[in-house]
């Protein structure tokens, strides 16, 4: 069993070698520092927008349109894949359309969106959702479709049927692929936030936003620690909040090697 020491250790130390390489890296003007500002820089920035305000500004209000277009994503997302995947007319009606959606890149849905619903929220909000939602609802499909036909057939028979049909036996034996989607979907949302604040007129907080007004100050400082901050944001939330589900769920029930 780790010591909490050495699992934050092992935690940080990817990051602190890459940010001491990229600090000797600069410092040995073997790039220049207008180009790679080194972490030192970063980390002053970083301190100074913090105590301003302003970093905590823009990434609160990112996070709040991610979690309302993810979350959605996800409640409708795994309730379409598992209508899809029970319903097989309608699987065959609508699953080469899904196929063909999750292979569009989200910001190419932005444009559409700017001209459809406006320059506001609205846009980045359904943006994130649809950046999460395709990938949830084929992974869940997918997932749904795989469960062993011996375990419902046997549910069949001890009288599980309906709605307790889908909480107590497909969605726990398709949650492996299920969580896949949700991992998916939450790297897919995080793009689309990104562009969408970028592009929509009328957001003027957001980390999309911060590091597109930064540009026009060539400020590369601003920009790439709106850059790391994304990177790591997505990061966090998949480690802490995905894989906390995952260790909770399919490790613990003996579906997936603990790792």
């Amino acid at each position: 069993m780790k010591s909490n020491h050495s699992s934050v250790i092992e935690f940080l130390f990817p990051f602190l070698t890459v940010a001491a390489l990229w600090e000797l890296t600069v410092r040995l003007h073997l790039v220049g520092m207008e180009m790679l500002p080194p972490p030192s820089l970063l980390i002053s920035k970083l301190w100074t927008l913090t105590v301003r305000g302003v970093l905590l500004h823009h990434l609160g209000s990112s996070l709040y349109r991610l979690t309302i277009g993810y979350v959605l994503a996800v409640g409708l997302g795994i309730a379409v894949g598992a209508l899809l995947a029970s319903r097989r007319t309608l699987r065959e009606m609508f699953a080469p359309v899904l196929s063909m959606l999750i292979s569009v890149p989200t910001i190419a849905w932005v444009p559409v969106l700017l001209i459809t619903m406006g320059l506001g929220d609205r846009t980045v909000v359904t943006a994130i959702f649809l950046g999460g939602f395709f990938a949830i609802t084929y992974n869940t499909m997918r997932g749904i479709e795989m469960v062993n036909p011996g375990q419902l057939n046997a549910a069949r028979i001890m009288g599980v049927g309906g709605w307790r049909l889908f909480v107590e036996v497909l969605l726990p034996a398709s949650l492996v692929s299920i969580i896949t989607g949700l991992r998916l979907g939450i790297g897919y949302s995080w793009r689309a936030l990104v562009g969408g604040e970028m592009l929509s007129a009328l957001v003027e907080w957001g980390i999309g936003k911060m590091v597109y007004q930064a540009r026009f100050w060539n400020d590369v400082l601003v920009m790439l620690i709106g850059l790391l901050i994304i990177g790591f944001s997505g990061f966090l939330l998949d480690r802490v909040l995905l894989k906390w589900l995952e260790q909770e769920t399919v490790e613990k029930w003996g579906m997936l090697a603990k790792r």
